[in-house]
């Protein structure tokens, strides 16, 4: 997805009477002119989304639920952190969703998420439930627990992507994150449909973290709780802010004080995914790690806020972009059918790399069949519909 360069815009600042506050003075996005590609969220997006699939073949699938029957020692103690690559996923995707909402309607900025997300998500889903039902070994005590075979009404909920809202099981074990990416698209369209996607966000991104401070990082299944998400929350912001920025929306004290609150919650909020992650799996996690990881996450936005990380255009770094979506929804239960299949007969680092360029292969056809083919026909089609 597009990002915004440091130096992209031209931005002036509307009249303002000269007794005014300078923070008043906000300047505005030219919202019509599209920025170039940000190659940068391109890798990261990528790196982000191979931490995710490592973390879950090579550490959680044997480490929990049964999953998966092959062990990765050495590579465990490595990606055993990989879920962390989610949190840099909400980072990413409150500082593109952002810049996407730019100069949009309500109308506008859904028919746009849907067109993105949901094509590739269809196909996805109804692979993995029809792979599931057709190999997936047998449910027996010890083995496969986790992945349970899923209802055809499972199955319906989830092509909604609101499974979660509706109370229903995700038919992968990564959909949880849609719902709270859907969520946040909400709280965006709301903002767009009250007009405070100027003047008033930095208010209202205040409120929200107020709530999320207040109410700790807490994922009570309760529907306040699941708007505002104040667990994964302050990752989303600190998107936003860094947006915010870049692009001089709010004044530097403004943003930078917001910042440093959005920073300080997040760590409380690794916090406390990390101590639930030692109980899960009877072993400790390192919250100096936790902590570096996000860390580094705040300061890559940071400089590429500021200008300070450009990488040139290359055709390689477009399609890291293009293919960590597909990748992301592929690769869990369908990867965890292939290593409880063939994980006694092959190789368990043969298998891992067949596994891995597999996954990059079925999740180029995803992109090229799919994605390329219908996201720009269901938009238009949308768009006829919503007249």
């Amino acid at each position: 997805m597009n990002a915004l360069p440091a130096h992209g815009h031209r931005f002036v600042a509307p009249a303002v009477p000269a007794s005014a506050h300078r923070e008043d003075a906000i300047q505005q996005v030219d919202a019509h002119q599209a920025p170039p590609r940000q190659h940068a969220i391109d890798l990261l997006r990528l790196v982000a989304a191979l931490a995710v699939v490592l973390y879950h073949v090579a550490y959680r699938g044997y480490h929990a639920e049964h999953a998966s029957p092959v062990d990765y020692p050495a590579l465990g103690r490595v990606f055993k952190y990989g879920y962390l690559g989610v949190e840099v996923f909400f980072v990413i995707s409150g500082y593109v969703v952002l810049l996407s909402a730019q100069g949009k309607t309500v109308r506008q900025f859904f028919v746009s998420r849907v067109a993105r997300l949901y094509p590739a998500y269809w196909v996805a889903c109804t692979l993995t439930f029809g792979v599931v039902r057709l190999w997936a070994p047998p449910v027996e005590p010890g083995v496969w627990s986790a992945l349970k075979y899923a209802t055809v009404s499972d199955y319906a909920y989830n092509l909604t992507m609101l499974q979660s809202f509706f109370g229903r099981p995700n038919l992968d074990g990564v959909y949880w994150t849609l719902g709270c990416e859907i969520s946040f698209y909400l709280l965006i369209a709301l903002l767009i449909g009250f007009g405070w996607m100027q003047r008033h966000l930095v208010p209202f991104l205040w409120g929200w973290l107020g709530y999320c401070a207040l109410v700790g990082p807490s994922e009570v299944p309760q529907p306040l709780v699941q708007l505002l998400i104040p667990r994964y929350a302050p990752f989303f912001m600190a998107g936003m802010v860094f947006f915010l920025i870049q692009t001089r929306q709010a004044a530097s004290w403004k943003g930078y004080l917001l910042l440093l609150a959005t920073y300080a919650e997040s760590l409380r909020a690794g916090r406390a995914i990390s101590a639930d992650m030692e109980p899960f799996f009877h072993e400790a996690f390192s919250l100096p790690v936790t902590w570096t990881v996000l860390t580094g996450g705040f300061v890559f936005f940071l400089l590429l806020s500021h200008g300070w990380l450009r990488l040139r255009p290359a055709r390689w770094l477009a399609w890291a972009g293009a293919l960590s979506y597909p990748i992301y929804l592929l690769h869990h239960n369908l990867g965890f059918v292939v290593l409880q299949r063939l994980g006694s007969q092959v190789n368990k680092y043969v298998l891992l790399a067949g596994l891995l360029g597999a996954l990059l292969v079925a999740a180029y056809g995803l992109h090229v069949l799919v994605e390329r083919r219908y996201s720009s026909k269901l938009r238009q089609q949308l768009l006829a519909w919503l007249e």
